[in-house]
């Protein structure tokens, strides 16, 4: 039996630039931080020629709408005839909350099942065709994103921080984010600034998140938590994606802990680490 860990990731700084013309697909700038929270697959693989998913969790689909199962159907072309196999997903990453759980276990699932192929596929164009964010989980680590998350480029940042995850018993639709943010085909595109800013030497007080603005209103217990968690001694504060999930970056375990102690009224609450080079 193989079993993969499919890491989350937080977004540190999320811009958004405007929309391509050809799609209407929003262009955004971000940087995807790998973090060491993480859903857990298990693979039986067999010759009986389906693939069947189960899961820990009521409320998680196992049918085709799972990105699980749509990673192995993007790659059927290239599996040999007759393989199958029995897929246990441990899900530990809430469904709706800005951490790419997701995405990360499609990811996880095309980098398995890829070592299975008869012909090799590219597995950055299968991934780009599941969702933006899982071309990043095939590599992971620390990456700065720009197009619509699918323009990668691997940077470095100082990883001397722990994580305080907060995540409330509620998900925020990435639609009706987008829709609230209301960008027009017709707007001009933003700038990139991040790029820049990491050339000045990396600095917590460059980064925010654009969603936020549209989202603390609608939702202010998301306001609260960010000024918990500053109250509390974080370095920086801040939504990962378009939410649910607040994180607060801090310069030791302890006072990491100590501020999840505090804050676990506010919903589930979760200490890690970034993973990557440092």
């Amino acid at each position: 039996m193989a079993i993969l860990r499919a890491n989350a990731k937080i977004n540190i700084g999320l811009r958004i630039l405007g929309r391509r013309q050809t799609d209407g697909y929003h262009l955004l700038e971000t940087i995807f931080q790998e973090i060491d929270f993480a859903d857990i697959i298990h693979i039986e693989v067999n010759q009986r020629g389906n693939f069947n998913l189960t899961c820990n969790q009521e409320g998680i689909p196992i049918d085709n709408t799972n990105l699980i199962l749509k990673a192995i159907n993007s790659l059927r072309p290239y599996l040999p005839d007759g393989l199958g196999a029995e897929i246990s997903l441990e899900k530990n990453i809430p469904v709706g909350a800005g951490l790419g759980g997701g995405s990360s276990n499609a990811a996880a699932i095309l980098k398995y099942f890829s070592s299975l192929c008869e012909n090799v596929p590219d597995l950055f164009s299968l991934a780009v065709g599941l969702g933006a964010d899982v071309p990043f989980f095939l590599k992971g680590g620390t990456v700065y994103a720009t197009g619509i998350g699918d323009e990668l480029r691997p940077v470095k940042i100082p990883l001397d921080w722990t994580v305080c995850l907060v995540m409330p018993p509620f998900h925020i639709s990435t639609p009706w984010a987008y829709k609230e943010l209301r960008i027009s085909l017709t707007d001009t595109v933003k700038k990139t600034n991040i790029s820049s800013f990491l050339r000045q030497g990396f600095s917590w007080r460059f980064f925010e998140n654009d969603f936020e603005r549209v989202i603390i209103p609608a939702y202010p217990q998301i306001g609260a938590i960010k000024t918990a968690l500053l109250d509390c001694g974080a370095l920086f504060a801040g939504l990962s994606g378009s939410g649910s999930t607040v994180y607060g970056i801090f310069c030791s375990d302890d006072k990491a802990v100590a501020c999840g102690e505090t804050l676990k009224s506010w919903g589930r609450v979760h200490i890690c680490q970034p993973t990557g080079e440092t």
